[in-house]
């Protein structure tokens, strides 16, 4: 029986007292232990005891509470609603927006959906262990309504913050079934603790196999609760696929579409057809996805840390975007897309179509496709770019897109940012899959597997089943999403130069975080000349994947032929890039022989380290066992940039 290993010191930091070096050896970025060494982090380890205990949303103590005098009031107003209960199907959603260091207030919003007509009254107790506290009162817009029972309530929050830590406790006029929830603030002067995840659930999994994964428990989300109850998390960034709609496909008014053979006929549907129905079907799906009843520890998840989120193809449908032209331009595509990206705005961002840009939302080219700019704290900014909202089989987004992108970030990334985060949704370091899509091409008039050259359970993956909603094989539009496509190297190309040419800028250092390929993985661009100089390189981009939080691995032979074919790949002149052989261990202990990916449920946690070499620290949390809530810690340890003169401003302000 194997043994899991020991803790281990992080690598390359300095001991107390000892200034680090500006041009450290290389990371080694393969150690691995049960969870984060770092002081700072170690709490995330629940104590023993509390693995064998199930966490129960609404029941765990809170450090404050309300006053006496505010209890009294809030209660009073529940009392006075027990005649007329409030409907609460959604919500409270935390969200994000930003902190303005200037005026020291971090801002947000709260999202609620229930069937209150009159608007509900939210208080908020901002307290801390120093004592000082304070109460606000928030009064929502109203955003949308849906079939005139279900009103969207946006709560805007602006709460000043302090040179300590802060917790909020608060509470609505509408709660019933619970009276208060809580979320934490960081110092003024601190950076925030953040979760990333993606992939929250299952596509194409059978039942039997759903339930030996925990299902309807989801272990992990059990796992990022117990660790947030010792070490709280200030953010949650949603990766992509908050949320999946494949079933959709399934439901009975998508029929005429499944069972048209005669294509024209089919492209032809009316969107009469489809216009009521495909609105339930999304409200309802967010509904059961996001609400308490349907998904409690996903809904305690997301009313204790704000969300900052971008949406993939499963939350509008698989795939999507990677369809042909005439058939996205289908009146049944229209209002399926439409219907999505209204209930996308509304209860990932709290906002609507024509109040992004209002909101800071960046809008592209077209007003569907909104990209996110703020910031987690002084020394690190955040870029969710919206690779969905305006894509086609051609393009992931529209040249001026990116020109609008790029000018907010030379414009609004704060001077004392150190790192910059990209979300991308789908990695932009990523094993190449352009064999498979060319393979894929031809699916209806060669063997798949023959083509490739392999039989068994890899051909088994490749000559699966067909897309439901255009025949085409399963994994061709897998294969199309990738920035590797044929269709996007061009794009993804000239993407990460100009995202080089900011780093020498302002000496950044730029990374990307992503999931949707339902494994994790770690890979870096990198100057061929300058491996032992990675604090000097503005090319060294490194590439976290984090996938999936809830939907099942895929194959392992499919993993393996990628790891196999994981080799270096020059990107142009001087710079290469490549995967990391990070997992050497299972999370049980046990030698691996794919050390480049690995098929476990995980999620993403980091923070900087401002205290040691301002190293920007992801933690790949790996399902240990299937079903169990338990993860292993891998560490990826991203070197700060000093480059030219901003780099040289930087090191003087520092030091």
């Amino acid at each position: 029986m194997s043994q899991r290993r020991q803790e281990m010191p992080m690598p390359g930091y300095p001991q107390e007292g000892q200034y680090s070096q500006r041009m450290p050896q290389p990371q080694d970025y393969s150690n691995y232990s049960v969870s984060p060494p770092v002081d700072e982090f170690n709490r995330l380890e629940v104590n023993e005891h509390s693995h064998h205990r199930p966490h129960h949303p609404g029941q765990e103590s809170h450090a404050h509470h309300f006053p006496t005098e505010t209890q009294r009031q809030t209660e009073q107003q529940h009392e006075a609603l027990q005649h007329h209960p409030s409907n609460v199907v959604i919500g409270p959603l935390l969200r994000y927006d930003r902190i303005d260091h200037v005026a020291k207030v971090w801002r947000g919003s709260c999202l609620i959906v229930s069937d209150d007509t009159s608007p509900p009254v939210m208080s908020l107790h901002i307290g801390s262990e120093r004592g000082a506290s304070r109460t606000l009162h928030a009064h929502p817009d109203l955003l949308d309504v849906y079939r005139n029972e279900f009103h969207f309530w946006r709560f805007p929050l602006e709460i000043p913050l302090a040179e300590h830590d802060q917790t909020v406790v608060y509470t609505a006029t509408c709660f019933v079934t619970r009276m208060n929830f809580t979320f934490h603030l960081p110092a003024v002067q601190d950076n925030m603790r953040f979760m990333f995840y993606s992939c929250n659930g299952f596509a194409d999994v059978s039942k039997p196999l759903q339930k030996e994964l925990g299902a309807p428990n989801h272990p992990l989300w059990q796992d990022v609760l117990d660790k947030h109850a010792t070490m709280p998390f200030h953010v949650l960034i949603g990766g992509g696929d908050q949320l999946y709609s494949d079933d959709m496909i399934e439901e009975e008014f998508m029929k005429p579409w499944i069972t048209e053979t005669d294509i024209p006929k089919r492209m032809a549907l009316p969107r009469s057809m489809f216009e009521e129905p495909m609105e339930a079907f999304y409200f309802n799906n967010y509904v059961n996805c996001f609400g308490p009843k349907g998904n409690p520890l996903v809904a305690e998840a997301f009313a204790s840390i704000p969300s900052v989120n971008m949406w993939d193809d499963h939350d509008i449908i698989d795939g999507y975007g990677s369809y042909p032209n005439d058939m996205q331009n289908t009146e049944l595509f229209q209002v399926l897309f439409a219907n999505a990206v209204r209930f996308y705005l509304l209860l990932q961002h709290h906002t609507t179509l024509k109040r992004t840009e209002a909101d800071g939302l960046i809008r592209g080219t077209l007003p569907t496709c909104n990209s996110v700019l703020t910031n987690l704290g002084p020394q690190v900014s955040l870029l969710c770019l919206d690779a969905r909202g305006e894509r086609t089989k051609y393009d992931i987004c529209r040249p001026e897109t990116y020109h609008r992108i790029f000018e907010c970030l030379y414009r609004m990334v704060p001077p004392t940012t150190r790192h910059l985060i990209v979300v991308t949704g789908v990695p932009i370091i990523y094993p190449r899959l352009t064999l498979f899509e060319s393979a894929m091409g031809g699916i209806r008039d060669f063997n798949l597997a023959t083509l490739v050259g392999k039989t068994g359970a890899l051909g088994d993956i490749i000559n699966g089943q067909l897309n439901n909603w255009n025949g085409d094989p399963e994994l061709l539009d897998d294969m199309n999403d990738h920035w590797g496509a044929a269709g996007h190297e061009s794009e993804r190309k000239l993407f990460i130069e100009r995202l080089q040419k900011f780093a020498k800028h302002r000496s950044i250092r730029v990374s990307f975080i992503a999931g949707d390929v339902h494994c994790c993985a770690a890979g870096k661009l990198y100057s061929k000349d300058m491996r032992e100089k990675e604090e000097g390189d503005p090319h060294l981009m490194m590439q976290v994947v984090s996938s999936a939080i809830v939907n099942a691995p895929p194959p392992q032979a499919l993993l393996t032929y990628l790891g196999q074919n994981a080799s270096p790949v020059s990107f142009n002149g001087n710079t290469e890039e490549k995967m990391f052989n990070i997992f050497k261990m299972s999370p049980n202990g046990n030698s691996r022989t794919n050390q480049k990916l690995m098929g476990r449920r995980n999620y993403c946690a980091g923070y900087f380290d401002k205290e040691g070499s301002n190293k920007l620290c992801f933690w790949i949390q790996a399902e240990i066992d299937p079903g169990e809530k338990h993860t292993a810690g891998y560490l990826l340890a991203v070197p700060q940039l000093l480059f030219g003169p901003a780099g040289l401003q930087h090191l003087a302000y520092h030091y």
